[in-house]
């Protein structure tokens, strides 16, 4: 009879022990979801970052084309861990923006880089990009070549975004007439590109602000002869311009008598 009750005993207190284990794989399970579920959240947040916040300019194509597809890659995620309506409709929507935006020919407008708040953001969102890229290699979702060709466009925009900084400002003044300024702007412009300047993406850049500066500065010794030919006119002496005055008077007198006569 005591056998039985030991045995029982056992039994009942193995089968707590079980239990126990089980609760705690299950709370594990369910921690591991809810902690998965928030790194896909934050990622998912990240992506679209990136993709409503940097400018169009330092977005090719292909480049905001991959962040679409993480990002419905990520939504696909959620929704096998979770499923929701609302995800079903989002990951809906973002797949007819990818497809408008693939099959679109449009250019999209570029962001004036006006403000230097609003470099040094840009500039952060390089940063953050690159270590996205990073982890991105790592995890697999994207192959090394297009992460190859991807660091080396940010590294290529972190010094344009500067270069198009002092651009703008070179051609804020050319419309107020200040062509000096102007000059100094553009060969800053061009000055903080030197670094990348072996790049093929940089060339079309270079040859634009090249041909910038040097209508400028035709423009500047046009408006510098103007004004050398205007302060011969205003040296010549009073004196000579009345004698010239005063004889083309006479001259022309001698001309109305000689006629009467």
């Amino acid at each position: 009879m005591t056998a039985i009750i030991i045995t029982l005993l056992l039994l009942l207190i193995g089968g707590f022990i079980a239990f126990a284990i089980w609760l705690q794989l299950k709370e594990k399970a369910r921690l591991d979801e809810l902690r998965k579920v928030a790194g896909l959240n934050n990622e998912l947040r990240q992506v679209r970052r990136y993709l409503d916040e940097m400018p169009p300019q330092y977005q090719p194509k292909d480049m905001r084309s991959w962040l679409f597809k993480r990002t419905i890659a990520i939504l696909d995620q959620l929704i096998h861990i979770k499923p929701d309506a609302s995800l079903t409709r989002r990951r809906s929507v973002l797949m007819e923006e990818m497809k408008a935006f693939q099959d679109g020919d449009q250019k999209r407008r570029a962001k004036p880089m006006n403000d230097e708040i609003l470099i040094t953001e840009v500039k952060r969102l390089f940063d953050s990009f690159e270590t996205y890229l990073s982890v991105s290699q790592r995890e697999k979702t994207i192959d090394e070549k297009q992460s190859s060709r991807y660091f080396k466009l940010v590294s290529f925009f972190k010094y344009k975004v500067q270069s198009d900084f002092h651009a703008y400002g070179a051609r804020k003044a050319l419309l107020s007439g200040q062509h000096e300024v102007a000059l100094e702007m553009y060969n800053e412009a061009l000055s903080q590109l030197s670094p990348v300047k072996d790049l093929p993406q940089a060339q079309p850049t270079l040859l634009k602000y090249n041909e910038a500066v040097t209508e400028i500065n035709e423009a500047i010794a046009l408006k510098k002869a103007e004004e050398e030919e205007k302060q011969k006119v205003e040296d010549i002496p009073t004196s000579e311009v009345y004698d010239d005055e005063w004889g083309k008077f006479v001259e022309d007198s001698t001309f109305k008598k000689k006629e009467k006569f």
